[in-house]
């Protein structure tokens, strides 16, 4: 778990990048709102990639992996980083 969110929280500057406008456009890919973008995210296609980076790192935890699986998870994530 450490290992996790220490990968989460040097990800963290780029959250910095939603100020800007032409990065935002971006990322929304036609979408208004960062929550219609992340529910057009594939959660069976991020799980896979994440269990191939599990085997790169260690175990992915299983907690991890049920909050992915959230349909409120793009929702709490904006939140997490006050988007």
């Amino acid at each position: 778990m450490n290992k996790t969110l220490k990968t989460i929280l040097s990800d963290t500057p780029l959250v910095k990048n939603l100020e800007n406008k032409e990065y935002l456009d971006i990322i929304l890919d036609g979408c208004n709102t960062l929550e219609q973008r992340f529910a057009r995210v594939d959660s069976k296609l991020v799980l896979q990639e994440l269990d191939k980076k599990r085997k790169e790192t260690g175990r992915l935890p299983q907690i991890l992996k049920k909050m992915i699986r959230e349909p409120a998870f793009p929702r709490k994530l904006g939140e997490l980083f006050g988007c």
